[in-house]
C-alpha cells in the first residue's frame, strides 16, 4: 500500500490542474504545485502524512506569493483589451437631445452610446456634431463643435 499515497496526491494535484483550465483565474495551479511536491514527498516517506500536509500547504503558499505577481503581469490576466479609448477625439452625430444633468445618446462608427455633456450650461439637439472627450464607463462625455474652430 506504499503506493497509494502518492497516488492521492497526484489525483488531487489532476484535480487541481482541471479546475485550472476550466476557470482559467490562476486560483488553483498552486495547490497543484503544492500537491506535487507532497506526492514526491510521500514517495520518499509515504507514513509521513503531517510532512507532506506540511510541504503541500508550504510550497502552495510559496507558489502563490513569488510566481502570482509574476505570472498576471506576465499574462496580463484580468484586463481586457478594448478599443474604446479610441473614440476620444472623434466626432459622433446626437441622434438623441442632450441636456445639463441628463443622459443623450450618439452614434460613432455605426453604433449607439450613451452620452453626457462636458458642461452643465448647455443643450445640444438631436443632428448636432459632436467632439469626444473622455469616456466613462459605458458614457461618452462630448462637446459641441464650434464651427469657428
Amino acid at each position: 500500500m506504499e503506493w497509494l499515497v502518492p497516488i492521492v496526491w497526484l489525483l488531487l494535484a489532476i484535480i487541481f490542474v482541471v479546475i485550472e483550465i476550466v476557470t482559467l483565474n490562476l486560483v488553483s495551479v498552486w495547490f497543484a504545485i503544492g500537491a506535487s511536491s507532497a506526492m514526491f514527498v510521500a514517495v520518499a516517506d509515504y507514513d509521513n502524512y503531517g510532512l507532506q500536509g506540511i510541504v503541500f500547504i508550504v510550497v502552495s503558499a510559496i507558489a502563490l506569493v513569488v510566481i502570482r505577481n509574476w505570472s498576471l503581469k506576465r499574462l496580463k490576466a484580468g484586463s481586457i483589451k478594448t478599443n474604446v479609448n479610441s473614440l476620444i477625439g472623434k466626432t459622433a452625430v446626437v441622434t438623441k437631445k442632450i441636456e445639463a444633468y441628463n443622459v443623450g445618446e450618439v452614434k460613432v462608427d455605426g453604433m449607439f452610446w450613451s452620452a453626457k455633456l462636458q458642461s452643465t450650461d448647455t443643450i445640444i439637439e438631436e443632428g448636432t456634431i459632436v467632439e469626444i472627450l473622455e469616456v466613462i464607463g459605458v458614457k461618452l462625455i462630448v462637446k459641441k463643435i464650434n464651427k469657428n474652430e
